[in-house]
């Protein structure tokens, strides 16, 4: 059975050891061993696949490839159908138009600000003056919007609510007529007059679409100039006022900017257009899941950035778009990124910090463990070779029993005896003195013990008749 002390000595022989080698050789592990990057996988949409900013996305996945982010990009109607596919999961990452209103989207988060996109409104080439002069002229026109669930069609319905234009259900004698084609349809049609006679498109520039509305169709680019009067209005309207009644979406006017489209963009000669036209434009945002892991999310937020993606749009990207307010609350990775150059220190220092802290505490825990083996191992060797000398003289003193109690001993090996004994405390004396013997309750029994068999040695060698070689018979 073992007792308490004996597990004791049991751990602390062979368990403590194990534990500090353990300590040491882990800590030894973490500094040298550096874990391997993990890849993510994210779905992600950037609208509609003929797109500039579908362009963008795939871009961006080439940029973000070599971060270890994979995006698997899938196209959508547009970007209020971007962001319920982020809030309900669908998708993981989308590239939207900004200024759409985030009611009902709780779980989408911002990851970056990007360039700034303008919206063009295209009107065929005879209705370029008129239009050009007030957008009056556009009453009883088909006016196409967008897609249903597509950032432009809330834009526009909402500019053209501003101007005082209704759609032709709600304004049956001024009103326009309203359609939603996609940007393939508009594409695809090859006859001009069955085409709208005005088109709205929200794009980075240039727009591969509105380039061949130009070119083939002939179309031409209406200025807006009243961006910062209907950023304005979002002083005076009410918060129900927010939400288009026809598209039932939000447009928060007050995150639209004045912008421009430069001159030439779309053709030379005849130049398209011909000067800096002025139009309205909100903020590409790059925007993801709340629980996209935040290491994904910084690595979206450096290939955003990076040289080369950074660069394909004019002006070129900045990680100073990341100090403009955010649209929708930071996603915790880019809040990381921002993070990463803090004063005090940053946060890949203070992970190196944390991995330094934790290693040394491995290490000197291991130690102490070590430490504390070695000297109570020291401690039982050396009471180890006091038990050997005592156990020594217990023998002697058993001999001296057995002779009192049968008396047939020599003298002579009564005297060896007591030679040996006196060797024996010689001897031990000597090794604790140079401390290779521990144990001062130990040495205090041995003398004693060492004392009384000496004594008893020498009332046999006091009782051996003289003359005799032996001492009994």
């Amino acid at each position: 059975m073992f007792t308490q002390s004996r597990i004791a000595r049991i751990l602390w022989k062979w368990v403590a050891p194990i534990v500090g080698v353990a300590a040491i050789a882990l800590a030894v592990y973490f500094y040298f061993h550096s874990p391997r990057p993990k890849t993510y996988v994210l779905r992600a949409t950037a609208g509609n696949e003929v797109g500039t900013r579908h362009k963008l996305g795939i871009r961006l996945r080439d940029e973000v490839a070599d971060r270890r982010v994979v995006l698997n990009l899938e196209p959508c109607a547009g970007s209020e159908e971007a962001l319920d596919w982020v809030d309900r999961r669908k998708v993981d990452v989308a590239l939207v138009q900004g200024a759409l209103s985030p009611d009902g989207r709780a779980n989408v988060r911002q990851v970056a600000t990007l360039h700034v996109e303008p919206l063009h409104l295209l009107v065929k080439k005879e209705m370029l003056k008129g239009a050009s002069e007030s957008l009056s002229a556009l009453r009883g026109k088909t006016v196409e919007l967008g897609e249903v669930g597509s950032g432009t069609h809330s834009l526009a319905v909402a500019i053209l609510e501003f101007v005082g234009l209704h759609p032709r259900d709600r304004d049956p004698l001024g009103g326009y007529v309203p359609i939603s084609k996609s940007r393939q349809e508009l594409l695809a049609e090859q006859d001009v007059n069955r085409l709208p006679d005005a088109i709205f498109l929200t794009s980075s520039l240039p727009s591969s679409t509105t380039h061949q509305l130009v070119h083939r169709h002939g179309y031409r680019l209406v200025p807006l100039r009243f961006a910062e009067a209907f950023a304005l209005a979002s002083l005076t309207q009410d918060a129900g006022a927010q939400h288009s009644e026809a598209t039932h979406e939000g447009i928060i006017k007050g995150r639209i900017q004045a912008a421009m489209i430069p001159a030439f963009t779309y053709g030379v000669e005849p130049a398209v257009p011909d000067e800096p036209l002025p139009t309205l434009g909100t903020r590409l945002l790059l925007v993801a899941h709340k629980d996209v892991p935040a290491r994904a999310a910084y690595q979206l937020v450096e290939g955003t950035y990076a040289a080369e993606f950074g660069r394909i749009v004019r002006p070129p990207l900045d990680t100073r778009l990341l100090d403009l307010p955010p649209e929708l609350p930071w996603h915790e990775g880019s809040v990381l990124y921002q993070e990463r150059n803090a004063p005090l220190m940053s946060g890949q220092a203070m992970d190196s910090a944390h991995k330094g802290f934790a290693i040394f505490a491995a290490v000197a825990s291991g130690l102490f463990v070590l430490w504390q083996w070695a000297k109570l191992y020291g401690i039982g060797a050396r009471t180890k070779g006091f038990n050997q000398y005592i156990a020594r003289v217990a023998q002697i003193e058993e001999q001296v029993i057995e002779a009192e109690r049968a008396p047939s001993i020599s003298a002579a090996k009564v005297r060896g005896l007591r030679d040996e004994l006196c060797r024996l405390k010689t001897q031990a004396l000597d090794e604790f003195a140079r401390d290779e013997l521990a144990g001062n309750e130990l040495l205090a029994g041995f003398i004693i013990q060492v004392n009384d068999v000496r004594d008893s040695l020498t009332r046999l060698i006091d009782q051996e008749p003289v003359g005799t070689t032996r001492l009994f018979k």
